[in-house]
């Protein structure tokens, strides 16, 4: 049976949230157009944990703790480690656009999203891809031809999912030996919607926004939508699962009239709500040693 949930309001009075990560009891989020990733905890606590100039997107932690950070505009990954950036990887070569999310596997190799957020027709999957960083900073594509990869998971049983934003689609591909990507496959189609910023959770289920929609929905492998929830007056931006047992289903929103985005107040907020199964197992493994 489909189930349905409402969310709460943890914090607000941000530009354009992007990028949930759950990490060490707080859910960690970066703002492009203010140019800032944020920190905040259980109890809707903002910290200011860094401000990027370049236009923060794709946030994930190495296996030290050291936070990367996705530069959309100058296309590189930089290590914040403390308050200092340093240059962790340089996409510029590689990438196409824009910079995007960002995903870090156990490992330590970081998997990005570039594409030309203006290109059209053909020239959107040629300019689109899936990028490397390997721990020492070598770069290499391993994913191309997609129609604007605009959100990206690992699942516990070590797979990368895209999703595939133009595509009405998450794509699903084996990470391989060397971090190259491998086995593509269509994880699940979706009708009437365009899914962004995704989450797995432990039973192989992909939580996604639903671009433009005021709405989440829990999806299993080919297809089926086993739950929605609702966002009234808002649009879905992206989602993450977190909490102390990894059962808070994190939602990124924005207001829904975007006419006036470049001069509107500052609409994008983090809702919360709880759902029945937790995140998959990085998510848990932080939820576990996160304070209480």
């Amino acid at each position: 049976m489909l189930k349905t949930a409402k969310t709460t309001v943890l914090a607000s009075g941000f530009w354009r949230l992007k990028a949930p990560r759950w990490h060490m009891g707080a859910l960690w989020v970066s703002d492009p157009r203010a140019g800032t990733v944020y920190r905040i905890d259980l109890d809707g606590k903002v910290t200011v944990v860094a401000d990027v100039p370049s236009r923060p997107f794709g946030l994930g932690f190495l296996p030290d703790g050291d936070l990367l950070v996705a530069s959309m505009t100058q296309r590189l990954i930089l290590n914040l480690r403390g308050a200092k950036a340093t240059i962790h990887a340089d996409l510029a070569d590689a990438a196409v656009g824009y910079l995007r999310d960002m995903a870090v596997a156990r490992d330590g190799n970081a998997y990005v999203t570039s594409f030309d957020a203006d290109a059209a027709g053909p020239d959107c999957f040629a300019s689109a891809r899936v990028l490397l960083a390997t721990p020492d900073g070598k770069i290499r594509s391993v994913a191309e031809n997609m129609a604007h990869p605009n959100g990206l998971a690992i699942t516990s049983t070590h797979e990368v999912l895209v999703a595939e934003t133009l595509g009405n689609r998450v794509l699903a591909f084996q990470i391989g030996n060397d971090g190259a990507l491998l086995h593509r496959r269509v994880f699940a189609n979706f009708e009437r919607m365009s899914p962004v910023g995704i989450c797995a959770d432990s039973e192989g289920a992909v939580w996604a926004a639903a671009a433009r929609q005021p709405l989440f929905v829990r999806v299993l492998q080919g297809g089926r939508v086993t739950h929605r929830v609702h966002v009234p007056g808002r649009q879905a931006v992206a989602c993450q699962l977190g909490g102390r047992d990894g059962r808070t289903l994190f939602c990124l929103t924005v207001a829904a009239d975007l006419g006036d985005y470049p001069n509107r107040q500052q609409t994008a907020r983090v809702e919360t709500t709880f759902v029945d199964v937790p995140g998959a197992a990085s998510s848990i493994r932080l939820a576990e040693i996160a304070p209480h």
